[in-house]
């Protein structure tokens, strides 16, 4: 009884406490049990479609096939581990009082376009077993993270020390995140350029220009009306930066995914989906893919910016988190597929 009221009176000490309960009974499991806790699950669900997808081929082990790609029950797990990561995220972010906006995603973005620039290359083969383990989702955006609260800690602490504009936070974090990126954008430029590694069906500089013309025909439509319209809040708030940011990421996902999988303009495209809810969409139909998609996130501006503005007025670090959140998962695989299709891998 005194350990459940200590646990109530500090609601950190019962997460913890939690967590520590699931990794006892998963380390009993995989003791006692592996062929149910290891073969079953573990490997079935999320280890093997990582070995399944650096091989290119179904992987098997103890006679339990997995395959590359996302299944109902890893997407639940990733999606949960994602919102408990957000939480943890935005309570350091509040803890040592750092603006989320705008500038910050923007120093964000070195980060969001290796994530994706990164992957392609292990697509394209150029990381040998077992590092290319290490650019697979989930392990890829684990990797990005690490990377990128180092540095948001080193700018904090720097911008402490010198209280100074040139070593604030964000020129911090984007510039560590340079280190990362330049070398990946290098590789990719020189596939493109002719020197390759890998096979290839052939760079597909038309597919690029097609979806990056539809994403800016839309994207500036939106903001052209929004602009126009600006007087209305309730319309000018889809011109603001970030949330077109979001849009276009979803945006490059779902046009992406509809053109190189349903192949609508008879290019020769080959391309197969991983996501089960993005590819029930697909055999719907199309085109619903991306409308929903561009649906989605004009719903998710109005919830967060109209309908629930007033409530989260002292909640804006929270809510940019969440949009930088949304913005990812639109735009890293969004990219990674055009770039994956651009390169022929």
């Amino acid at each position: 009884m005194k350990l459940l009221e200590r646990l109530r009176r500090n609601p950190i000490n019962f997460y913890v406490f939690i967590l520590l309960i699931i990794v006892v009974i998963i380390i009993a499991g995989l003791l006692f049990a592996p062929s149910i806790f290891y073969d079953q699950w573990i490997w079935k669900y999320y280890w093997g479609p990582i070995v399944a997808d650096a091989s290119g081929s179904v992987a098997i082990h103890n006679g339990i096939e997995a395959r590359e790609g996302y299944t109902v029950v890893s997407e639940i797990t990733y999606g949960i581990i994602l919102i408990i990561a957000l939480y943890a995220i935005y309570k350091l972010l509040d803890k040592l009082n750092i603006t989320v906006d705008w500038r910050f995603a923007l120093a964000l973005m070195p980060y969001i376009l290796f994530g994706p620039i990164s992957r392609v290359l292990e697509d394209s083969n150029y990381f040998n077993e077992p590092l290319e383990y290490w650019f697979i989702s989930p392990l890829i955006y684990l990797q990005i993270a690490f990377y990128a609260i180092f540095f948001l800690l080193l700018g904090y602490f720097v911008e402490k020390k010198f209280k100074n504009r040139i070593f604030s936070v964000n020129k911090i974090i984007f510039f560590g995140g340079l280190i990362f990126f330049i070398p990946s954008l290098y590789l990719i430029s020189i596939w493109i350029l002719g020197d390759r590694w890998g096979n290839t069906t052939g760079v597909r500089f038309d597919v690029f220009l097609i979806v990056l013309g539809l994403i800016f025909l839309i994207v500036g439509l939106v903001f052209l009306i929004s602009y126009i319209l600006r007087k209305n809040e309730k319309i000018a708030i889809y011109k603001n930066p970030l949330n077109l940011a979001m849009l276009s990421g979803h945006l490059m996902d779902g046009i992406t995914s509809y053109i190189s999988i349903k192949d609508p303009f008879s290019m020769g495209l080959f391309y197969a989906e991983k996501h089960p809810a993005s590819n029930v969409l697909l055999n719907i139909w199309g085109p619903l893919f991306p409308i929903v998609k561009f649906l989605l996130i004009i719903a998710v501006v109005y919830v967060f910016d109209v309908m629930f503005k007033e409530e989260l007025k002292n909640h804006i670090t929270l809510v940019n988190l969440l949009k930088i959140g949304i913005l990812i998962l639109g735009f890293s695989p969004g990219l990674r597929d055009l770039l994956r299709v651009t390169m022929g891998v």
